[in-house]
């Protein structure tokens, strides 16, 4: 018979999640300071869309412990790392092909950081979170 003592609401996997979240909340916070650049002047809708869909599909999965949230938010922090470095093409372009000499910000460093990191754990802490009907063996 199986010792079946895992922490059904979640356990680790919500504190992944939590931290997920947390990285979230900085890379749009980064990304509302510093986002709009010489070479984009405008806010991507998209990125800021997907950026707060992660943190709500994060605090749902956190609150309730619904598996589909945690990959939900995994989903919508990607198409926002997705969006962001879409927003930032043109900038990222000039910089490799040294046009001006411009480099990167710390800011673009820790933003692209972020939300790379929120995604990578966000997926984490799906695949970690046991579902309601895990295989008992």
């Amino acid at each position: 018979m199986a010792n079946n003592n895992a922490n059904p609401r979640g356990g680790a996997a919500k504190w992944l999640l939590l931290i997920a979240v947390a990285l979230g909340v900085l890379e749009l916070v980064l990304y509302l300071k510093d986002g709009r650049t010489s070479f984009d002047p405008n806010y991507s809708v998209f990125a800021i869309a997907g950026m707060g869909a992660g943190i709500v599909f994060g605090l749902a999965g956190f609150i309730s412990a619904w598996r589909p949230a945690f990959f939900l938010s995994y989903l919508a922090f990607l198409y926002a790392f997705i969006h962001y470095i879409v927003s930032q093409i043109n900038l990222i372009a000039n910089i490799l092909y040294g046009v001006d000499g411009s480099t990167f910000s710390l800011s673009f460093y820790v933003t692209i950081s972020a939300a790379f990191l929120a995604c990578l754990i966000a997926l984490i802490a799906g695949i970690a979170k046991k579902g309601r009907y895990a295989a008992r063996a």
